[in-house]
């Protein structure tokens, strides 16, 4: 936790999203309930399959193996997000990277990929959200962290469609070390998957360096 959110956690302490306790974001008695986690299926069309494995006519399309979620978009889920997103709460990521580690199966020779957010809003909040994510994930799991991706679109894009996410991150993602990245197996990380457009313009490109194989972990997704 960043220093100037552990001194306003002082001055104004934190109340659990569920319960209004204060004392901490989400209290040790409700983050057990806090997400409602999702039956086992393909991220792209829904279809239920093995372990959050993309279905073999999406697969087809998709450049990714499976996508983890911890949570679907909803209730305190949503609010948890926009805490660490656009209130400053830092210890959100926290709280988040524990539910994702609860929706991983047991993993190894892998390593964690932060989907890097537009610079401009890391600037903004102060933080990457994603590499955020990817630090606790790692703290949980001892899996090892690696910057993979560097990201040139600046763009928004809450409330597009899939069609312009697409056409936005054509050219967002670009591959930092390929000699890392080549042979790799990837677990990309991020807060939220939409259409999804981000995680297979970031996997296309990892796959097109190298990577062996290349897999995602979020939070919740979005319908």
């Amino acid at each position: 936790m960043a220093f100037l959110e552990k001194l306003i956690s002082i001055v104004t302490p934190h109340k659990c999203l569920v319960c209004g306790t204060e004392g901490r974001l989400v209290c040790h008695y409700c983050e057990p309930d806090l997400c409602l986690s999702l039956p086992p299926h393909c991220y792209r069309c829904n279809a239920m399959t093995i372990d959050n494995a993309v279905c073999a006519k999406c697969h087809r399309i998709s450049p990714l193996g499976h996508v983890w979620m911890a949570s679907d978009y909803s209730s305190h889920s949503k609010q948890l997000i926009y805490s660490l997103k656009f209130d400053g709460a830092q210890a959100a990521a926290t709280v988040m990277s524990r539910a994702m580690q609860d929706a991983l199966p047991y993993l190894e020779d892998v390593v964690l990929v932060p989907v890097p957010t537009a610079t401009s809003r890391a600037r903004k909040r102060g933080y990457d959200q994603a590499k955020l994510l990817t630090k606790g994930l790692a703290h949980l799991t001892n899996l090892p962290i690696q910057s993979l991706l560097g990201r040139l679109g600046q763009t928004r894009q809450v409330g597009t469609k899939k069609y312009q996410r697409e056409a936005q991150l054509k050219e967002a993602f670009w591959p930092l070390s390929p000699a890392r990245t080549r042979g790799a197996r990837i677990i990309l990380v991020d807060d939220v998957i939409t259409t999804g457009a981000s995680l297979e313009q970031a996997a296309r490109v990892l796959r097109q360096a190298g990577a062996k194989t290349v897999d995602a972990v979020v939070f919740a997704q979005k319908q």
